[in-house]
């Protein structure tokens, strides 16, 4: 969502101040849910079906965005709402997920699993820039913006 979609949303998306004012706001909307998010680790434990449904929903509202930045559909400062509800998703997952490590493991398996979870957390991250690289650049051509990095590859 952030380095892919939300770089490429402007309002106009042609002019690059607007695109890069968005962003800026985008991310801060989304840095105050994941905040509010992982405020919540010490108020409740979600079950392993709200941490699983968190990631598909995240996806979906991949999708959303992406859809969006495609045909200009919803396309105004309003999209800030769901940069909010982007960051409650990812901040929640996170922090909910490593309360339950912390809860459901035994200690002697605590170290190791957390150690887990965080390589993988880096490693998911890595990959969701790489393809978001991609991302942008087919939204950039689609919207007739110069500046990719990389090439389209559809």
């Amino acid at each position: 969502l952030q380095a892919g979609v939300w770089s490429a949303i402007g309002f106009p998306v042609t002019n690059p101040g607007a695109r890069a004012q968005f962003y800026q706001y985008s991310n801060w909307t989304y840095q105050a849910g994941v905040f509010v998010s992982r405020s919540s680790g010490n108020i409740f434990i979600a079950s392993l079906r709200v941490i699983w449904l968190m990631p598909f929903l995240q996806a979906l509202n991949l999708f959303l965005f992406w859809s969006i930045s495609m045909h200009h559909y919803w396309y105004n400062y309003s999209l800030l709402i769901l940069c909010f509800f982007s960051g409650l998703l990812g901040g929640g997952v996170y922090v909910q997920g490593y309360s339950r490590i912390n809860t459901d493991l035994p200690i002697s398996l605590r170290e190791f699993a957390i150690s887990s979870a965080s390589v993988a957390d880096g490693l998911g991250i890595l990959l969701a820039d790489i393809f978001s690289l991609f991302i942008q650049s087919c939204i950039y051509e689609k919207n007739g913006v110069e500046g990719a990095v990389v090439s389209c590859p559809l």
